[in-house]
Parts: structure tokens; C-alpha cells; sequence
């Protein structure tokens, strides 16, 4: 039953494979196909061509071309036909070339879709991140090669089924024995194949550190911290130790299955080598007409030649296709989800009070839930703060706010409809992440990826820039708002920690969604910057509802409501004079900070 399955992958991963090369480029394909067939045949046609000609050397003597009347036709048709099918096989070649590339290009892209269709929840699991792994490490010229593979194993076996036809005409006796001698190779290589796919899975986790140790190496932004700290022999060590576990464990499975395919092939040339004898001694005795023979010797080293190389293929063939089953599997929803344009969501439709019911929600593996049993209520126009200590669950109750995991259980409503589509919940949200991502790209590019599925308005652009009190700074750059942020890229410029986080806050005007959710958003601004900006809060995001997270009490003092969470729960809740009046878990926050302030030594 397991030889059955790996032969059911086997043959569904070629036609995968197949598949990909279809759509990529289907007629530089069927042109391949086409020029395989060909010389298939030309190669069946050219043996029966040999045979003619050494039959008519023969009968008439080898000092007698003259006088044999299909010597000289047949000779003359393997030259023309030679340089024919030459010519075809570098057309051949020349499309495979051009069809590798274009399956390239689609395999790539449909990782890179796979891996954005996934949900955020599943970034915490660390199989995904194999399964992502061993993915990404497939579309490296591994489908590509896999249609080179079966297009040179489609072409060996069309040649032995066209040599092996002649075969039959001129010694079909011996066709058998050919043939078993390609069985030891064929069963070798499927060992080494199943034992090079057990052992890339073993092997994910390792790759995915050594390229996480690659992109600490050779980072930019990483690149001060590690000259600082003196990192670099610590961590090139720990990747050479990842990489010589791979180098030990490749270097002794393929020292033990070299062995048993050299045992393999020596067994398939004394089978070879007793078809040979057989034809010489059955020409010796008058069995066979010479010409006969001569013209199944070389059909022997022909046949048994294309026999060998499809053994030793299989192997390769067969380790490539066990490593499309990763592609294909990760690939799968990619495949079969139907892309329709997105819509972008109108800011000014209608959104009502949004609340959350007894949210629970853990990450994979950890001890506990990071929220239990939460509920509030964010109404229209209202700004709302999230308060707590690190680690009590304000990070994870905004993303679920915002649609970015599902709860475990509980629910979020809006007008008092549930959030079913969180996808569509997206839409209408803008976030300010702690830790927002730097977009090594254009300064344009970084405001207008706030609405990603419309054409960019530099009217809008500029408004959200000003906005954000980005816009001086901006139009000091080099070349303006096309000016890339990253200095390894020609003509682009640098930006300090707080210009890049006002660029993060003007990609959240430029969304301009009714829920908005600011997560730390002045961490990287000085004191004066901070108190503007959450002085004009209420202006900037007006009719907005504002969710804010912020570790200083000072800034949420305005918010029309503050949730306080502990271990995950909501523990208090109220308006800054109530929770104070309260004296409990946000007075001794609050206190604890303003004392800070008071104790200070300005002297």
C-alpha cells in the first residue's frame, strides 16, 4: 500500500507539474512535446536506415558502394536528416529555455499568493512556517526542472518504446534482457529518492534558522547592534553548525546510496554485456544475417544507453516530484480561489457601535489565553484607550478589534449584526502597529499603501502627510515623494525613528477608515510631538471611532472611555476622573507615573 501511495504522488505531482508548464506557456509546451516525438522517431528511423546500409555493404562488398544501389540514398538521407533534426533540437531547446523561466515566474507568484491568503493565526504555527519553507524552497527551479526532468524522461521513453519497435523487428528475443538490465538501477534510485525527501523535511527547521542567521548577517538595520555586541562570530558559528548538520547527514546518504547504484549499474552491464555476447554468438553461427546483428549491437548500446540514463533520471525525477507535493499543498487555496477585483470600502458608509462579547483568544503553544472573557463597546465617534501593563493583552484584544484574528469564542458586532467576513471588517479599519513596518520603497508608496486597491491621490497624499506633520519633511527629501527610504537603493534617502512613524500615521489618514487603532503611535516621537498630536486627536480622526493603546496615562487623561486590562481580563473601567476617584488598578498606574515626573532631578 505505501508503494502504491508514493507512486499515486509520484504521478500526480507530473501532472501538477505538466499543469504549471500548460499554463505558463502552453504552446512553447506542445512545441517540445512535438520536437521530443520527432527525434524519437528519427532515432527508430536512423537504426532501420543503418541496418538497409549494412545490409547492402555486405552483399555487395565493402570496396563495391558503387554497385550497391541504397548505400549511397540511405547515407545521404542520415546527413540531411542529421542536420534536420539538429536544428530541431536546438528549437527544442531554445522554447524549454524560454518555458523554465515563465514557470518560474508563475510558481513564485503562487507562493507569494498562498502566503497572503493565509490568516494571521496561522504565522504562529511553526509548521506553517516548514510548510512555507519547504514551499519556497520548491519554487526555486524546482517546478521548472521537474518540466525539463519529465520532458528529457518523456523523450527517453520514446525513444526506448521507438528503439525497442526496431528491436522487435530485428533480434525481439533479446528485447527482454535489455530491458531487466535497467531494473537494479530503476530500484536503487527509487531507494535514494524517498530517502532525499524524508530527509529536506527533517531538515526545514534547520534552513529556516540559517536564513534568519543570513538576514541578521547582512542586514542593514541589523548590522549596528551586531557590531556593537560583537555578534558576528557567535552567530556565523551557530549557522555553520546548522549547515554542517546537512552537509553530514547529505555527505553519508549519498556515499550509502552511491554504493548500491554502482552495484546497481555494474549488475545492468553484465546483463548488457550477455545481450551483446548472445547476438555474436547467434551471428557466428548463422542465426542471424550479419547486417542484422551488427544493426542490433548498436541498437543494444543505444537502447541499453537510453535505459540507463531514464534509471538514473528517476532518482532525480522522483526527489523533484516528492518536492512539488510541498508546492502543491501549500499552494492549493491559491489554485482554486477564483481572484476578483477588491472593492474599495466606502469610509463614509455607515458604521455603528462596534462590541465585543466574552472574546477569548490564545496563541498556539502557549500556556494560556492572552484574552478571556473580554467585553466593551467602541460607538461612533468615541475614543476609546487600552491600558495596562506589558503582557496583560492590549496588543491582542486591538488586533481582534480589528479583525486580524478570529476569537476563540465570543464575538464582535457592529450595529449589533456579527462580524462573520474579517476580511470585509479590514477594510474598514486603519492601524498603527508598535511595531509598523518600514517600507524600503518610494515615500509615495509608504502613505498610499493605505488604500492599496485604488490609484494613488496625491491630493489625498498630501493631506494625510500634512496631517500626520509629515509633509515639511517630505518635500525636503531628494527627490520628493518618489525618493526611495533606504539608502542601499540609488538616489534614496534615511529617516529618523520619528519621521518614520509620522509616515505610518499618514498611511492611516490616507485609509481613511471609520475605525481607526493606534497602537503606541507616538513611541518614536519626542514629549512636545506627542502632546500635539493627542491634542488634535479628536480633530484629526474626527467622526472616527479611535481605539488607543499607550503605555504613558498622560496621553488617554481626554479619551471618553478607558478599559484597564490585567492577565487578559478587563479589570476596570470608566472616564480618567472615574477611574481615579476609583483607586484602584489605574490610579496606581497613573500615580506611579505622575511621582516618576515629580521625583525627577531637572537640577
Amino acid at each position: 500500500m505505501a508503494a502504491e501511495r508514493r507512486v499515486g504522488t509520484l504521478v500526480s505531482s507530473a501532472a501538477f507539474a505538466v499543469r504549471l508548464a500548460w499554463l505558463a506557456d502552453r504552446r512553447a509546451l506542445v512545441h517540445v512535446v512535438l520536437v521530443q516525438v520527432l527525434l524519437a522517431g528519427a532515432m527508430a528511423g536512423g537504426l532501420v536506415l543503418v541496418q538497409g546500409a549494412l545490409g547492402s555493404v555486405l552483399a555487395h562488398g565493402p570496396g563495391a558502394a558503387g554497385r550497391s544501389p541504397g548505400l549511397v540514398p540511405a547515407v545521404v538521407v542520415l546527413l540531411v536528416a542529421g542536420g534536420a533534426f539538429g536544428a530541431l533540437r536546438l528549437s527544442g531547446a531554445a522554447r524549454m529555455a524560454v518555458l523554465t523561466v515563465k514557470v518560474d515566474r508563475l510558481v513564485a507568484g503562487m507562493v507569494l499568493e498562498a502566503a497572503v491568503a493565509a490568516e494571521l493565526p496561522r504565522f504562529e504555527e511553526p509548521d506553517f512556517h516548514d510548510r512555507l519553507q519547504r514551499a519556497v524552497f520548491a519554487s526555486r527551479r524546482q517546478p521548472a526542472m521537474a518540466v525539463v526532468l519529465l520532458v528529457t524522461a518523456f523523450q527517453a521513453v520514446l525513444t526506448v518504446l521507438a528503439v525497442g519497435g526496431a528491436f522487435v523487428v530485428m533480434a525481439w528475443w533479446l528485447l527482454p534482457l535489455v530491458l531487466v538490465s535497467a531494473v537494479p538501477t530503476v530500484r536503487a534510485a527509487g531507494r535514494e529518492r524517498s530517502a532525499h525527501h524524508e530527509l529536506h523535511h527533517g531538515l526545514s527547521e534547520s534552513r529556516r534558522l540559517r536564513e534568519y542567521l543570513e538576514r541578521l548577517l547582512t542586514g542593514r538595520g541589523e548590522a549596528r547592534e551586531i557590531r556593537a555586541l560583537d555578534l558576528g562570530e557567535v552567530l556565523t558559528g551557530r549557522w555553520q553548525a546548522e549547515y554542517a548538520r546537512e552537509v553530514r547527514d547529505t555527505e553519508a546518504l549519498l556515499t550509502a546510496h552511491a554504493r548500491r547504484r554502482m552495484a546497481a549499474q555494474a549488475v545492468g552491464a553484465v546483463l548488457t554485456c550477455l545481450a551483446v555476447g548472445c547476438l555474436w554468438w547467434a551471428a557466428g553461427r548463422r542465426l542471424l544475417p550479419l547486417s542484422v546483428a551488427g544493426a542490433a549491437v548498436a541498437g543494444v548500446w543505444l537502447l541499453s544507453a537510453r535505459l540507463n540514463t531514464f534509471a538514473g533520471m528517476l532518482s532525480g525525477i522522483g526527489e523533484n516530484l516528492l518536492r512539488l507535493t510541498d508546492l502543491r499543498s501549500f499552494t492549493a487555496p491559491a489554485v482554486a480561489r477564483v481572484v476578483t477585483p477588491r472593492q474599495p470600502q466606502d469610509p463614509a458608509a455607515e458604521f455603528g457601535t462596534l462590541s465585543a462579547e466574552r472574546l477569548c483568544f490564545g496563541y498556539p503553544g502557549a500556556d494560556g489565553p492572552a484574552v478571556r472573557e473580554v467585553s466593551l463597546e467602541l460607538r461612533p465617534g468615541q475614543v476609546v484607550a487600552l491600558v495596562g501593563v506589558n503582557g496583560s493583552g492590549k496588543s491582542t484584544l486591538a488586533n481582534l478589534l480589528a479583525g486580524l484574528y478570529p476569537p476563540d469564542s465570543g464575538r464582535l458586532l457592529l450595529g449589533g449584526t456579527a462580524v462573520t467576513d474579517l476580511a470585509a471588517h479590514r477594510e474598514r479599519t486603519a492601524v498603527v502597529f508598535q511595531d509598523f513596518t518600514r517600507y524600503r520603497l518610494a515615500a509615495l508608496d509608504n502613505i498610499a499603501f493605505g488604500r492599496p486597491h485604488a490609484a494613488a491621490d496625491l491630493d489625498r497624499v498630501h493631506e494625510a502627510a500634512r496631517q500626520a506633520g509629515a509633509l515639511d519633511f517630505l518635500r525636503g527629501l531628494p527627490g520628493g515623494l518618489l525618493t526611495p527610504l533606504g539608502k542601499e537603493f540609488t538616489g534614496g534617502a534615511d529617516l529618523s525613528g520619528g519621521q518614520w512613524q509620522r509616515l505610518a500615521l499618514a498611511r492611516a489618514f490616507y485609509r481613511d477608515a471609520p475605525l481607526v487603532i493606534l497602537d503606541e503611535p507616538t513611541a518614536a516621537l519626542d514629549a512636545q510631538a506627542e502632546d500635539q498630536l493627542f491634542s488634535q486627536l479628536r480633530q484629526l480622526f474626527a467622526g472616527r471611532t479611535v481605539v488607543l493603546i499607550s503605555h504613558r496615562l498622560r496621553s488617554v487623561r481626554q479619551a471618553d472611555r478607558i478599559y484597564v486590562l490585567a492577565g487578559g481580563r478587563v479589570v476596570e473601567e470608566g472616564s480618567h476622573g472615574e477611574l481615579l476617584r476609583a483607586g484602584a488598578h489605574y490610579a496606581t498606574l497613573f500615580r506611579a507615573q505622575a511621582d516618576a515626573y515629580q521625583d525627577a532631578d531637572f537640577s
